[in-house]
């Protein structure tokens, strides 16, 4: 029933101990839950456990039986966000109740950690900074249910927690549209304030549960006010993750509502400012100049459009010096290890000195091409002779006339008429009587009998 699994090594009077097969002292166990891997701790067991048959190690008389545990390892509830095993959660009493607390509720939870006593902490999820409770027993609180105790193990240190109680809100299936606009309403104006306490994570939070409350809502009574308070969701989200430096959620938080609304004064400039931020300057000027369309005197929209092309600028001047030093490098490089070699021959000039004397000049070069023109004539001439030779000698053979096959008549297609049929007189054949049989007659009287027995 619990989350997690430990293998430890337990060895008595020099004899290793199979927990599987060996009944174990319930202090021993508990003992466990404060172990941590690598610890080798030694208990004292009384003659009067070896004499009730726990475990069956023969001591002499009069002395204890000393066991040796260590520690070899232990696997806890995965409870980190990336699912790297930084935060693991084991539980020692399990709660008594279904439900579970939510982000930006209210929570009464004992911690007890290291070398401190227990102390009862009434905080609200996500809001954990301002009370001193960590960030991971925020999310160890949002697992666990009312009474539940359980070992939460961090990379600082290990806490003991247990979850005396919590605020429950009401379900969203159970609330009317009225309901959910007035909590979205509420939810909204307590993001605004922590987002002017400068408490980002909680603000994010509260804008979130606002998106998800509308969401609830069917789409056939959504009206005006329900988009209008998504898109102010949508900007108050992108302004909290541009402050937190999350610059691919902020810009996909303002097209969202760029979507519905092209032509909104604040998507536009977020945007601008998350694509300058991801150095995408082509799209933060096109949002800027759509900007100054609509409100052609918008003081900060012309200061980042001046530092948006500044950038871009700067940033089209690195990549060229950058490239210019690394085809400096490459040819220093090649200098050294004797790779350039003198410079190359243009075609012409290597045609020029390979060229014979009889191509030197124009004449020359028509003398010679007359002479190759005389040469291929005599070539074909003698190859002409040749052939005829040859014809002489052998004569061609005649070709038989090949005989041509005689068709055959096509048979003449045959008409078929139909006629009518001509009635004729058959003979009137007279029924003949058929003879009684007996089987018959046994049969009827077989069933008459059978019928006065039924009867």
């Amino acid at each position: 029933k619990q989350w997690y699994q430990r293998r430890v090594a337990i060895t008595a009077g020099g004899h290793e101990i199979d927990l599987t097969n060996t009944h174990v002292l319930s202090s021993l166990i508990d003992e466990l839950m404060t172990m941590v891997p690598g610890e080798i701790s030694q208990y004292r067991c009384r003659q009067e456990d070896m004499e009730s048959g726990l475990f069956s190690v023969d001591l002499p008389s009069g002395q204890d039986l000393v066991i040796e545990v260590e520690m070899l390892d232990w696997s806890g509830q995965d409870i980190s966000p990336a699912q790297n095993k930084s935060l693991r959660k084991s539980i020692m009493e399990e709660g008594n109740s279904k439900g579970k607390p939510c982000w930006t509720g209210k929570c009464l939870v004992s911690i007890e950690s290291e070398g401190s006593a227990a102390k009862d902490t009434l905080f609200r999820l996500g809001d954990g900074d301002s009370y001193n409770v960590p960030y991971p027993v925020e999310l160890c609180t949002l697992t666990m249910t009312r009474n539940e105790t359980c070992y939460l193990e961090t990379p600082d240190s290990n806490i003991t927690l247990k979850l005396l109680s919590f605020e429950k809100e009401k379900a969203l299936y159970k609330m009317t549209t009225e309901e959910v606009l007035g909590s979205v309403q509420e939810l909204k104006v307590r993001g605004n304030n922590a987002y002017k306490a400068d408490k980002l994570r909680l603000a994010k939070l509260y804008y979130e549960r606002c998106m998800t409350y509308i969401d609830s809502v069917a789409k056939s009574e959504q009206d005006d006010q329900c988009t209008e308070i998504m898109a102010a969701c949508n900007l108050n989200l992108a302004q909290v993750y541009l402050k937190m430096e999350d610059y691919p959620k902020a810009v996909s938080h303002c097209t969202t509502v760029l979507w519905t609304q092209p032509k909104c004064v604040k998507a536009l400039y977020r945007r601008a400012v998350g694509h300058n931020a991801l150095c995408s300057h082509d799209e933060a000027v096109k949002d800027l100049t759509t900007l100054l369309d609509q409100e052609p005197g918008n003081k900060e929209a012309e200061k980042l459009l001046q530092k948006v092309r500044s950038h871009k600028l700067s940033k089209a001047q690195k990549e060229s010096s950058l490239m210019i030093s690394v085809f400096q490098k490459i040819e220093e490089e090649h200098e050294k290890e004797g790779l350039n070699g003198p410079p190359p021959v243009s075609v012409w000039d290597a045609a020029e000195e390979t060229c014979p004397p009889e191509l030197a000049s124009m004449d020359a070069y028509n003398e010679y091409k007359g002479a190759l023109e005389e040469e291929v004539k005599k070539q074909k001439e003698e190859a002409a002779a040749r052939q005829a030779e040859y014809d002489l000698l052998n004569p061609p053979k005649k070709k038989k006339k090949k005989r041509k096959k005689k068709k055959k008549p096509v048979p003449e297609e045959v008409t078929i008429v139909e006629t009518e049929e001509l009635p004729v007189d058959k003979p009137v054949v007279e029924p003949v009587p058929a003879e009684p049989d007996a089987g018959m007659e046994y049969e009827v009287t077989a069933e008459k009998t059978f019928i006065n027995k039924i009867e």
